[in-house]
């Protein structure tokens, strides 16, 4: 994570609201400023050695991490007042795992991301991206999972399955637990009154190659974890997406690294799970191919009515 000054007003506004939760800030690189700008108002600082990813972080602090109820977010968000009761609030209600909404921080009128649904080959696509956030005051099935972004655990629940596999770096580690737990009867569950504008890549730049490249690996190390690639029409469908995606990426950063990085994950994964069962999947084939394309391009302002 960057952290600097936003990390610091997050910890200030998390501490504003609940003076009883327990801060913890994974060191993953965090300047020394930063740090002592998130220790004068609380926070306990967990040390990492290193940057050793999104997963590892939050494992490492959910560890030490006291209560019933984990909360995971992103440094790079503003909170509307009440977040924290928000999100919180259905894990208290007895879900497993609660999604937080992320807005857009181009269009905060607009969502980002509500939490995440699934297509055939366990590709993740952000739940009520791009719809107004008005549709959030009407009755919303739940998604798959929170996203890593915004998210509530049991904290349990969370241990019990071993947290965050931590062979995904970044990227779709919070999908991958989302479903370890329903396949351990866990459920999700929106909390529709958690929103937070959301400043989005910022760390590993929302185009860039390096970016691409960490996606890249995590794909590949979900296909093979989830053994994609051994069902006739789930197989067929995610060859044929990765490498129309991987040739795309390869003429836009004049690069094969998002194409090798598929490979390297691939290679590296050694566990194996069973596929979700078929309802899980709530995005087609045909919306699959739109949603991968359009994800690709920025995101979209329109303007509110008058």
């Amino acid at each position: 994570m960057r952290g600097g000054g936003q990390l610091i007003q997050l910890i200030e506004d998390l501490r504003s609201e609940d003076l009883e939760s327990q801060l913890l800030v994974a060191d993953n690189g965090l300047e020394a400023r930063t740090l002592r700008g998130v220790s004068i108002h609380g926070a306990v600082i967990v040390p990492m050695d290193g940057n050793r990813g999104f997963g590892a972080a939050v494992n490492r602090a959910a560890r030490i991490a006291d209560g019933e109820v984990l909360v995971v977010m992103n440094d790079d968000l503003t909170l509307h007042p009440g977040f924290l009761a928000a999100l919180v609030a259905p894990i208290t209600d007895g879900a497993t795992m609660a999604a937080g909404v992320l807005l857009q921080s181009a269009a905060p009128h607009l969502i980002e991301c509500a939490g995440i649904e699934i297509d055939r080959t366990l590709g993740a696509h952000d739940y009520l991206r791009g719809q107004p956030a008005d549709v959030l005051e009407e009755e919303l099935p739940p998604p798959v999972a929170p996203c890593g972004g915004a998210a509530a655990y049991r904290l349990d629940a969370f241990r019990e399955v071993r947290g965050f596999d931590e062979g995904f770096f970044a990227y779709f580690e919070d999908l991958d637990l989302g479903l370890r737990l329903r396949a351990e009867g866990g459920c999700a569950a929106l909390a529709q009154g958690a929103r937070a504008v959301h400043a989005g890549s910022v760390t590993l730049g929302r185009a860039s190659v390096e970016k691409a490249a960490v996606v890249g690996f995590s794909r590949g190390y979900l296909l093979r974890k989830y053994g994609v690639l051994a069902g006739p029409v789930s197989g067929a469908l995610a060859v044929a997406q990765e490498t129309a995606v991987s040739l795309m990426l390869a003429g836009r950063h004049r690069s094969l690294a998002p194409a090798t990085a598929r490979l390297r994950g691939w290679r590296t994964c050694r566990a194996r799970i069973r596929r979700p069962p078929e309802d899980a999947v709530t995005v087609g084939v045909s919306d699959a191919w739109r949603r991968r394309y359009s994800r690709a391009k920025p995101l979209r302002v329109s303007r509110p009515a008058r």
